[in-house]
């Protein structure tokens, strides 16, 4: 009987584990299978203690999204108020990939992705 009540936690703990990486792939397999591209604006940094997120601001059929990303990049305060190139779902516009490495400076680019 104690072995069946010990490993309960474990295989629930195995069970959220297999959920969290089939999650993480469906999401990154979306955007892979559906993807398009735009321009998108970096708001800010969010910081709840340990934890932060990035917060973009982009334009997909002429409506306005703003939406929490995965971690600040490096020396996130130089790159705030910049933009840069976006892959997002075309079925779900809401799930995005930002390559902050890839900073957008023209300005007719900037334009046509609706800023």
């Amino acid at each position: 009987m104690k072995k069946i009540i010990y490993s309960i936690p474990v295989i629930v703990f195995l069970y959220f584990l297999i959920y969290s990486v089939n999650k993480g792939c469906n999401y990154t397999k979306e955007i892979n299978e559906n993807k398009a591209q735009t321009v998108c604006k970096y708001i800010e940094c969010q910081r709840r203690g340990k934890v932060t997120k990035s917060l973009m601001e982009y334009y997909v059929k002429d409506s306005l999204y703003i939406t929490k990303y995965d971690r600040c990049p490096e020396n996130y305060e130089d790159k705030i108020n910049k933009f840069f190139v976006v892959d997002y779902s075309s079925k779900d516009p809401s799930k995005i990939i930002v390559d902050f490495s890839n900073e957008v400076t023209d300005t007719t680019a900037i334009l046509n992705a609706g800023f």
